[in-house]
């Protein structure tokens, strides 16, 4: 008998067929155990909510083993799940950059290094982020001093006064403003460069120099192992113009630092690991491309933007919903009246047993009963990642109109950021004007 494989590799949103008896054995037991959201990292602040989405492992009714929407690494019972990006590491390079605003993509974003993949694209990530952020200076903010003696040296404190006087204490209280690196956004990055080192195993030595800088800096500030801020903290943070670079870096390093306990235990029948959700990748993507299209007024990320509507609301659960009907990405044309509506969609859009068109059915209800609602919109959109070997008749034979006239399009964008800015252009402009077709049946029709 040979001996099992160390290492069990996957791409993501593809099934590996060459699976011994052993390594499914050991997949069904990751998989019982596996609990994505323990493991995930979220770019922009929360998980998306979609029902019909895969997990990062399942098992078909055939017997193979997918992989779901996440890539990454996992270690589990001395075995390691890796999980690759079947668009290539460079590609998830770019898109990280762009999820975390950065105005320089580190040229060294997918070089090999020491310790796990995902780990060190991370650190190559955060590490150039911490150093494009720090141009101007650390994250210093402001912050109130209380000071209480015997003499008035800022501000005077008039209440505070008058309470230690009426206590018998010969004191004044008086507070003054300070900008200073002891802070809550100090503190998370310090956590999370800590983290990092823990899944790398070492200082990472692609790491810019202005980035190792800042902090030594900011561990001079607040330790090099402070209390873990809370998210409120973070939250009340008022960030200058200076310091604003840090505040989706701050969200970011919250989520590596969180996650320590999963991602570097050393138990050996725990999961230890990070993944990264791909398809929050995507969406952030297509945002940043509708915003080089269209301009940045004129483009509203539904996913964190705003409020969302929803299909159901509990009689029983006050806040329990069904059915988000906010599509990820809302365009505006000049007057300021939403004219398309796009829902990206990290999955294969290809025809297969159960759906022939290629569209889940909750996804096409989804944006159909958005488009319903809103009658005034004219154009919505499932937008799927390119693959040069799915076929679906839903984008072969589109585009479709609804029984109130909407026109409703599923199509296949490419991964870099020039041709799915021109392909956007080319969908959202001959739409913006169209006459509503009278009603003729309830379900899509195609359109000639």
């Amino acid at each position: 008998m040979s001996e099992p494989k160390t290492e069990v590799v996957f791409q993501d949103l593809s099934p590996n067929a060459e699976v011994d008896a052993e390594t499914d054995q050991w997949l069904g037991r990751l998989a019982e155990r596996l609990y994505g959201e323990d493991h995930v990292l979220h770019l922009a602040g929360a998980a998306r909510n979609d029902d019909e989405d895969l997990p990062a492992l399942s098992r078909d009714t055939f017997g193979t083993w997918w992989a779901g929407r996440f890539i990454g690494e996992l270690r589990f019972e001395d075995r390691v799940l890796r999980i690759e990006p079947r668009l290539g590491m460079d590609v998830i390079g770019q898109w990280l950059s762009y999820a975390l605003n950065l105005n320089v993509i580190p040229k060294s974003a997918t070089r090999s290094g020491k310790g796990p993949m995902i780990a060190q694209l991370i650190d190559r990530i955060w590490s150039a982020a911490v150093a494009d952020a720090s141009r101007h200076g650390g994250p210093r903010v402001r912050r109130t001093v209380v000071n209480r003696g015997p003499y008035v040296r800022d501000r005077l404190d008039v209440g505070k006064t008058v309470k230690l006087r009426a206590e018998g204490k010969p004191f004044v209280s008086t507070v003054r403003s300070e900008r200073s690196l002891e802070n809550p956004v100090s503190k998370i990055l310090v956590l999370a460069d800590r983290t990092l080192c823990s899944m790398i195993g070492e200082r990472p030595e692609w790491r810019p120099d202005r980035c190792e800088e800042t902090l030594s800096h900011l561990r001079q500030a607040v330790g090099s192992a402070p209390g873990m801020p809370h998210e409120t903290e973070l939250r009340r943070v008022r960030y200058s113009p200076i310091t604003r670079p840090f505040q989706s870096l701050a969200s970011f390093s919250m989520e590596i630092a969180k996650k320590r306990g999963h991602l570097v235990s050393a138990e050996r029948d725990d999961i230890s690991g990070v993944l990264i959700d791909v398809a929050e990748l995507w969406e952030l993507f297509l945002v940043h491309c509708a915003r080089l299209a269209f301009g940045a007024t004129r483009v509203e990320h539904g996913t964190s933007e705003g409020e969302s509507a929803f299909l159901l609301t509990s009689t029983t659960k006050p806040g329990a919903t069904m059915g988000r009907l906010k599509p990820d990405i809302l365009i505006r044309d000049e007057t300021g009246n939403v004219t398309a509506v796009i829902d990206a969609k990290y999955k294969r859009l290809r025809g297969r047993q159960g759906s022939p068109h290629g569209v889940d059915r909750g996804d096409l209800y989804q944006l159909t009963s958005y488009l319903t609602g809103h009658p005034e919109v004219r154009l919505g959109g499932l937008a799927y990642p390119e693959h040069p070997r799915d076929e679906a008749s839903a984008n072969d034979h589109g585009p479709w109109a609804t029984n109130f006239g909407h026109r409703v399009r599923f199509d296949r964008y490419a991964p870099d950021v020039d041709s799915a800015k021109a392909q956007l252009l080319r969908i959202v402009a001959p739409n913006s004007r169209f006459r509503s077709t009278p009603p003729v049946r309830p379900e899509l029709v195609r359109t000639p």
